[in-house]
């Protein structure tokens, strides 16, 4: 029955949606911005309209329950249009304090982009702390799965056009994780609805996704619920990686590090070694779920994976991976919530499970097509980024993905994908006490727009990563598009190269 509603729901979205775009588009006559408080949006209300630091800040509801929140400059707006994803479970509106990644990017520095972001429709954290009930309503799931922000975009034009008499010359999508997956989702299923999509680590290949955040969290678990590897051991862990692969790893498939060289003496156990359990542990973490995801952690992440599957106390059932992989698990992937008795401990990593979570997941979640031919003729333009060392999202799905959409050509003249060596999630990251807290700061939103504005063409952009503080450069590097079909020397050995995923694109 809850599939049957889904489905329902689906087909009948995009019909009710397309409708509003005419009404969108035409517009009232321009208004102040208290004024808009009773403007007309598509499925929708506003709530407040204020003025506040230069910006006209616009909150209201999609209906039923999606929050939203717009600000449009008060003067000096440059037509341009940046809507943010949202990252994890959503739940919140994204922090539209400062569009992310758009460090030097003029308009955002001015102040002269109007910016949005949603909820996706329901109340909760993102990082799965609370319990993602909302799952049990199917116009939640596809709200969160596939319409927000393509509603978003709908009620955005309508308050733009309300707000300065024209709607935007512009559009472009902004988004990392979740966002990613948001943006290439618009790419594939909305490709008229940006100019520009910058999506970043993209969790596109959703179902399978949280097979291997279960994978890496039961993984790391005795048959007694205790950790196999613990926080301590990281340090050198990581220092062995660097030893063997380098500092900065180029791409991880050309390592050939073997955790079994870290290896302690019979009878010996400590934070400089490893254990045959822990060796063992640390060999599923590399290769991932039994060819059920493209891969498994890469090599260099290792700093990234303390609160994620290894963790300072508790379970690593219950670190980040396993809280959201057990929230999507119990909640979202199946046609109906699970049972209470449900744990992850009840994961079968199986052929057989993959198949059930494709059910829904290549109905809702997963942004798997490589057919992006509709983005292309809109006129569409199409930036990736992955960090190679993202423990959080492993970035040989984006690889694959990408390889997918190179494969049917003409890739090159609207799309880029940029991989950049040691960057973790998001470009943000490790947050470790044995290493500083890092946040990337790549410039991708700026070459997004001289490419969609211009017909410049992206080449190589310069990456800088600084310190949280965003106050000094750690390292600096120049990164050049990456041609994912282009021949790879993997190393002898190599436990990242050793995968043979189930799926397809």
């Amino acid at each position: 029955m809850m599939i049957r509603k889904l489905l329902t729901l689906l087909a009948a979205a995009p019909l009710v949606l397309s409708g509003a775009t005419a009404a969108a588009a035409q517009g009232p006559a321009p208004r102040g911005c208290a004024g808009l408080t009773t403007a007309h949006i598509p499925q929708g209300t506003v709530a407040s309209a204020t003025v506040a630091d230069g910006y006209c800040q616009v909150q209201g509801v999609l209906k039923p329950a999606t929050k939203f929140t717009i600000k449009l400059p008060v003067s000096g707006w440059t037509g341009e249009y940046v809507q943010q994803g949202c990252s994890g479970l959503c739940g919140q509106v994204p922090d539209l304090t400062f569009p992310l990644f758009a460090f030097s990017c003029p308009a955002a520095l001015a102040k002269t982009l109007v910016v949005a972001g949603d909820d996706t429709g329901h109340t909760g954290d993102p990082e799965g702390a609370q319990p993602a009930t909302w799952g049990a309503d199917p116009r939640a799931r596809v709200e969160f799965g596939l319409t927000s922000e393509h509603r978003l975009r709908l009620a955005s034009d309508a308050l733009m056009t309300a707000y300065y008499g024209h709607g935007p010359a512009y559009r472009y999508f902004d988004g990392c994780s979740t966002g990613g997956r948001q943006g290439l989702n618009l790419a594939q299923r909305f490709p008229a609805d940006f100019d520009g999509i910058l999506a970043g680590a993209p969790a596109s290949n959703l179902g399978p996704l949280v097979l291997l955040e279960a994978w890496v969290a039961t993984r790391n678990t005795d048959s007694h619920g205790r950790q196999i590897l613990g926080p301590e051991k990281i340090p050198a862990l990581h220092d062995a990686v660097v030893r063997a692969c380098g500092d900065v790893i180029q791409d991880p498939r050309q390592c050939g590090f073997q955790p079994s060289s870290l290896r302690c003496p019979p009878g010996v156990d400590r934070p400089t070694c490893l254990t045959p359990a822990q060796v063992a542990a640390v060999v599923a973490f590399y290769r991932g779920p039994n060819g059920l995801y493209n891969g498994g952690m890469p090599y260099g992440s290792e700093l990234g994976w303390i609160d994620q599957f290894v963790v300072r106390s508790g379970s690593p059932l219950n670190g980040n991976a396993g809280t959201i992989a057990f929230n999507s698990l119990k909640y979202l992937a199946y046609p109906t919530v699970l049972p209470d008795s449900f744990t992850l401990t009840d994961v079968q990593f199986t052929k057989a499970t993959y198949d059930r979570l494709s059910l829904l997941g290549d109905t809702l979640y997963n942004a798997n097509n490589p057919d992006l031919s509709a983005f292309r003729a809109h006129g569409g333009k199409l930036i990736l980024y992955h960090g190679w060392a993202d423990p959080f999202i492993p970035p040989f799905s984006t690889v694959d993905y990408y390889r997918a959409v190179q494969e049917r050509g003409g890739a090159d003249a609207y799309t880029r994908l940029y991989m950049i060596p040691a960057g973790y999630h998001c470009l943000f990251g490790p947050e470790s006490d044995d290493s500083p807290s890092e946040i990337g700061v790549p410039e991708f939103l700026q070459p997004l727009m001289d490419w969609v504005e211009k017909g410049t063409a992206p080449g190589v952009i310069n990456v800088p990563t600084v310190n949280g503080d965003l106050t000094d450069v750690i390292r600096d590097l120049d990164v050049a598009p990456f041609d994912a079909l282009a021949p790879v020397k993997t190393a002898p050995g190599s436990l990242n190269a050793n995968y043979h995923y189930v799926g397809s694109y």
